[in-house]
């Protein structure tokens, strides 16, 4: 910061500042003679005289000074600002727009958006920039950062802007644009970044040193958000299963939420045709209140076999469009295969498991999710493991390295396997080797045994999918009424060498510590692992654990389930984010490409990976549903998924005032409209203009010559112009208090005491007081 001036020339008028003293010097007053007997009284009280006289001059001389010298400094235009005594207006200026372009910013107040703003302030804004200067756009869909070449392509560029997913928040995206302008030779550098200030824009904070990195650039904050917005949303949707088995019902929970008054409308989901058209499956009046959140529930009956799209969606329009349809896509198929492995007799050690997860009633109906095949391991070995997603060990005893080979193969290929460790195990010594380790990913080390029924499973946290089934009921899984009396120790291998796979990792513990449930992946597979077994009866005096045999086992029934539907779960997703891949496997090697049909009907081809039978879209920043075609009617195949936004790219709840410091910096410039940011960029590029304060001060010294005027130089009351030198000396002495300092002149002696006497009164003039004789 530095005080320059825009009219440095008119500094010269500093020489009207001797046209006091000029006529200090030459209008001084001439010493006037006056006779008078007692010089020397006048002599003495001239000296004090003149030495005020001579101070009074001076302070006067120098407030008349000090008065032009303000007026002249503020014609000069002073400004706080730059780093040279001339400050060049029109130099060119390196210029970078940041502008968020998520969902969100098609927020409709007053029949106009926020990227409509954004394109009106900053269209204003490139028409002020000096000639010469760069301007660059980077958008947070985008993500590319270059210079236009003139300031028309970049305003073409900021017309044509359209929101979508985004590819970058906006702080990777300030970082990038500020490398930019910190490449440019042009000095000064400005960065504008235009947002709502919204929660869902800054989930990542500016970086807190910014302005020590970056003291070259200029950061100022262009607000773009409503001021009283309204909107009725959809906030989120969950689907009871992505794949389905036939018959079973499809179960759609959204989440609603309202901004504005309270309204009645209604929420519908529906399902896509083969021609793209919607039809209705449902409707529920909602009554929708400011700041109310509400869950809407559908039941889907019917599905036939394949692929389904749908929608769940708000009746009539509001001020976001973005938030007031969710697209989801489901697959209806036939049961998952599962290969079931225990001890003999299998009919009793097996049918505790296989009653969990395939319970009779369910399969007679033909809604069980999955059909098992339950055998011993004698058998395992000569099974066919292609019919299989997935095979579930249950109480597995030592296995022949053979077998640990086999499984190490299938599971790497895609398969899902589940161990429930057990008694029949024996010594670890014997069950544990390279072999098997290659598998679980560890080893077990010894048993520990609760037998006070002190121990149970207790999971600290329900992140991991296995468990997140359990957030619906929460605190309330009675856990500690199925004690655990013995479990393995499973201790995981620190090393592995397999780049393709991870080490084991606990997912859940015992109440004394102890993991009781551990993951690993290998390869494109997935291998659970639990450290108590489910095999033994509840009349068995040496069970292990109640898990399964305690009063009304529910916690066992969802955890046996929601663990085999996680391993015989493909990688592949049918409902993703925008902007993320989309990767699904085909098993199909006979087709080269597959067309890609897009929500907005834009149709494109993509390769078929051969070699893995797979397909990867990354075009998937439009939301809705994507459908996939390859082949004709005979020999071909339809798959699809949906892409939802992320809750972030809807959300614009305002940070508050006191969140704004934590994510944009301490004492940041925010502005809200063209003319505060005319303001803002006038006091950077030329700087804070201070005539006003300069004609101000000058304002104020001329009224301190005034008053110091008629101070000085007042004529003393009762003084008259024409009285004679003796009188206003004896005058003076009495106001100014000073005769004491003079001595009085020595009085003549008289001759006698009648020429001492005053005259007679002259005859014939009475007097108003008689006296006697």
């Amino acid at each position: 910061m530095g005080l320059s001036f825009l009219n440095i020339l008119l500094l010269s008028g500093m020489a009207v500042v001797a046209i006091p003293v000029l006529l200090h010097l030459l209008m001084r007053r001439k010493p006037v003679p006056h006779r008078f007997p007692a010089l020397r009284f006048l002599q003495a009280r001239s000296q004090v005289k003149k030495r005020r006289l001579k101070l009074q001059h001076l302070l006067l001389l120098l407030v008349r000074a000090l008065a032009l010298c303000m007026l002249v400094l503020a014609l000069a235009r002073p400004v706080l600002r730059g780093t040279g005594w001339i400050v060049d207006q029109e130099g060119p200026v390196a210029v970078a727009c940041v502008v968020d372009t998520a969902p969100r910013m098609l927020l409709r107040q007053e029949n106009r958006t926020r990227l409509d703003e954004v394109q009106d302030i900053a269209s204003k804004l490139f028409e002020k920039l000096p000639p010469e200067s760069k301007i660059a756009i980077v958008d947070t869909g985008d993500g590319g950062v270059s210079f236009s070449p003139s300031a028309v392509v970049a305003a073409n560029r900021i017309e044509r802007l359209r929101a979508g997913a985004s590819s970058v928040n906006l702080a990777t995206a300030m970082n990038d644009a500020v490398r930019l302008l910190e490449s440019s030779d042009i000095g000064r550098r400005e960065l504008y970044v235009f947002t709502d200030l919204s929660h869902g824009g800054w989930e990542q904070p500016v970086q807190a040193d910014w302005d020590t990195l970056h003291p070259s650039v200029n950061l100022v904050f262009i607000d773009v958000s409503a001021t009283h917005p309204q909107d009725f949303m959809l906030e989120s949707l969950e689907l009871s299963a992505e794949r389905l088995t036939v018959g079973s019902p499809l179960n759609v929970s959204v989440t609603t939420r309202r901004v504005g008054p309270e309204s009645a409308r209604s929420v519908a989901v529906e399902f896509q045709d083969q021609e793209g058209g919607f039809v209705r499956r449902g409707e529920k009046p909602v009554v929708w209140k400011d700041g109310e959140e509400q869950e809407v529930r559908f039941e889907i009956n019917g599905l036939e076999p394949g692929v389904h799209q749908g929608r769940v969606l708000i009746e009539g329009g509001d001020g976001l469009p973005a938030d007031d349809s969710i697209e989801f896509t489901v697959d209806v198929g036939p049961p998952t295969r599962v290969l079931v492995a225990s001890p003999e007799p299998v009919g009793t050690t097996g049918l505790i498991f296989v009653e969990a997860v395939a319970p009779f009633p369910l399969v007679s109906a033909g809604r069980s999710k999955f059909t098992v095949t339950l055998d011993s391991f004698d058998h395992l070995e000569n099974a066919s493991w292609s019919d299989f997603r997935s095979i579930v060990l249950i109480d597995p005893p030592p296995l022949p390295p053979r077998i640990w080979e086999m499984l190490h193969e299938w599971i790497s290929k895609g398969g899902g396997l589940v161990v429930w460790l057990g008694p029949s195990a024996g010594k670890p010594v014997d069950f544990s080797s390279t072999e098997s380790e290659s598998v679980l990913g560890g080893q077990i080390k010894r048993v520990w045994r609760s037998p006070d029924r002190s121990n149970y499973f207790a999971p600290s946290s329900l992140d991991h999918p296995v468990l997140a089934a359990f957030r619906r009921v929460g605190d309330s899984v009675p856990w500690q009424d199925f004690p655990v009396f013995r479990h393995w120790e499973f201790q995981p291998t620190s090393e592995n060498d397999d780049v393709e796979s991870s080490a084991a990792i606990a997912l859940a513990s015992y109440r004394n510590g102890l993991p009781a449930l551990f993951e690993r992946i290998l390869g494109k597979g997935r291998v659970v692992i639990v450290t108590t077994p489910v095999s033994q009866s509840a009349d068995d005096p040496q069970a292990w654990n109640q898990l399964a045999t305690g009063f009304e086992p529910w916690p066992f029934v969802m955890l046996a389930n929601e663990i085999l539907e996680y391993v015989v779960e493909t990688p592949d997703s049918l409902n993703i984010k925008s902007g993320e891949v989309a990767r699904l496997r085909l098993q199909r090697h006979d087709l080269p490409t597959a067309t890609v049909r897009t929500p907005l009907g834009d149709t494109f081809p993509v390769a078929i990976d051969q070699q893995q039978g797979a397909i990867a879209v990354s075009a998937t920043r439009q939301p809705g549903n994507y459908r996939i075609r390859s082949g004709g009617k005979t020999g071909g195949f339809v798959k699809g998924f949906s892409a939802r936004l992320p809750k972030s790219s809807t959300d614009f709840s305002r940070l508050k005032d006191d969140e704004l410091p934590l994510m944009l910096g301490v004492d940041r410039r925010i502005v809200l409209d063209t003319e505060s940011l005319d303001r803002d960029v006038m006091n950077y590029r030329v700087g804070a203009e201070l005539s006003g304060w300069f004609f101000l001060l000058a304002a104020g010294l001329l009224a301190l010559d005034w008053w110091m005027s008629n101070r000085f130089y007042a004529p003393r009351e009762g003084a008259e112009p024409e009285a004679g030198a003796a009188e206003i000396f004896a005058e003076s002495i009495q106001a100014d208090g000073d005769a004491g300092d003079i001595p009085p002149p020595p009085v003549p002696l008289s001759k006698s005491n009648e020429e001492s006497m005053p005259p007679p009164l002259p005859t014939g003039i009475g007097t108003e007081t008689e006296h006697s004789s």
